[in-house]
């Protein structure tokens, strides 16, 4: 596969392990070096962090609450908060929690310096409201960011910093992950995962026109992007940016979208005039690519359990213009299957969410091996009802964004012992243009971004 990226000052990087990626990049001019912050707005950074970074860490690890939701509810309620405060606030917590293994549970840091330390492990420069807060902590040594470096190099820095330590032992990637993590995945992947769950992703969108127009737009704001070759509507941008505010005046073009969930409705691969059901749709990301590949020829039955989820999925489908999904409130799991047939039917079933760590750092922690056991049994439950809807001759399609056995290969296996007339149907992967047998895992390094298991079943016509 090939990329091509602009990049205001350097080559937009991802890791070595994309084997077989080819980077084309073009430089612009320098931007100019942003002033120093005045103290005040450092002061109150260091005061905003001090009053939400204590709470978290119990809500997040002992209630089971997710960051991003703690985060937005606080956001939402100090609406005098601008971008730079939500910045600073976004990029301390998740860091906090992206090396909790590390600077929490093995090197026992308090709660301010072990932020501190996970930025530092983060970032290729520390911005001047770390530093202000460093010149306040009680760090052993002034912190050098480290995120060029690799795992090992990191593992190497923090040695060196905490040699002093009492009882310091030394750093290994199995410390940032609960310890059942390796016991029920495919044991080859595991050091790459864990390494993969250290590195930001980048925000992908699928451009819903022409993309060029939207690499343009993305080039004249200055914002490095990169394009994906085989995936032809998949542009990525640096995370932390507001595409929002970036590209208001293209702002029904593109859609916020990972990579890994572009694969799926390319692999349900809708036809003009079909009839879907995404059984699990959720705000509907799903839904509304489906929809632009039908080119707005063709029904979409939006369902999932949360009204709340279904009223943004019909803002969402208002902002772009798309008139034939229609949404209704149902549990894939409990409820009697609808007696209506579909050409196509997507089963996003809610999952472990292994697969999104990477973004959601917080969520290991409130993670465990029986919970994937427990959503594998429910998303058994949610294909065996979906089955009987399916038309003869059409498509189920599973999708899971995660990588645990329980969850993938064994649901696939149940679902066709229980429903002998569907039979796997061979597909191309869309990253790599392979054929698969009907089923793929998507690894995290291989968008990059979140991973994703995908299997595609088929109701013969007789």
């Amino acid at each position: 596969m090939t990329f091509s990226c602009l990049s205001s000052n350097q080559a937009f990087k991802y890791p070595s392990e994309n084997v077989g990626t080819t980077l084309k990049c073009e430089f612009m001019n320098n931007k100019p070096q942003p002033r120093p912050l005045p103290e005040k707005v450092m002061r109150r950074h260091a005061e905003l962090l001090g009053e939400l970074l204590p709470e978290i860490p119990h809500l997040v690890i002992e209630d089971g609450r997710p960051a991003d939701s703690l985060l937005n509810r606080h956001l939402r309620a100090h609406k005098e908060l601008g971008s730079r405060d939500r910045h600073f606030l976004s990029h301390a917590i998740f860091s906090y929690f992206r090396w909790y293994g590390w600077t929490v549970n093995r090197l026992q840091l308090p709660i301010i310096e072990a932020c501190l330390v996970g930025v530092a492990l983060d970032s290729s420069e520390l911005a001047d409201s770390f530093r202000y807060l460093e010149k306040r902590g009680k760090l052993p040594v002034p912190l050098s960011p480290l995120g060029d470096k690799t795992l090992e190099e990191k593992a190497a820095a923090l040695k060196e910093w905490f040699k002093e330590a009492p009882n310091f032992q030394p750093l290994v990637p199995a410390d940032l992950v609960f310890p059942e993590f390796g016991s029920i995945i495919d044991p080859e992947k595991v050091d790459r995962s864990i390494e993969q769950f250290q590195e930001r992703p980048p925000t992908w969108v699928r451009s819903r026109t022409d993309p060029a127009t939207l690499m343009d737009a993305l080039t004249k704001n200055e914002v490095a992007h990169v394009h994906h070759g085989q995936l032809s509507s998949a542009i990525s941008v640096d995370g932390g940016i507001s595409l929002a505010h970036v590209l208001t005046a293209h702002a029904a073009q593109f859609v916020v979208q990972d990579i890994a969930s572009q694969c799926v409705g390319l692999v349900c691969a809708p036809q003009k005039g079909g009839d879907w059901w995404d059984c699990c749709a959720g705000a509907g990301g799903k839904s509304l690519h489906l929809m632009d590949l039908m080119e707005q020829d063709g029904k979409v039955l939006a369902s999932d359990t949360r009204d709340r989820a279904l009223k943004e999925l019909k803002k969402r489908a208002r902002k772009y213009g798309i008139r034939n999904i229609r949404t209704q409130p149902h549990n894939a799991v409990n409820d009697e299957p609808f007696k209506k047939t579909f050409d196509g039917i997507l089963v996003d079933a809610p999952c472990s969410g292994w697969g999104t760590w990477a973004r959601n750092p917080d969520a290991r922690w409130r993670s465990s091996k029986r919970d994937a056991v427990q959503c594998a049994n429910r998303q058994v439950k949610i294909l065996n009802n979906a089955a009987w809807c399916v038309k003869p001759g059409g498509a189920l399609i599973y999708a899971v964004c995660t990588f645990t056995r329980p969850e993938t290969e064994e649901v696939v296996m149940n679902f066709l012992e229980a429903n002998p007339t569907f039979k796997l149907d061979p597909f191309t992967n869309p990253l790599s243009g392979e054929e698969t047998d009907g089923q793929l895992q998507i690894w995290p390094w291989e968008g990059p971004g979140d991973a994703m298991f995908i299997a595609r079943f088929i109701r013969p016509a007789e």
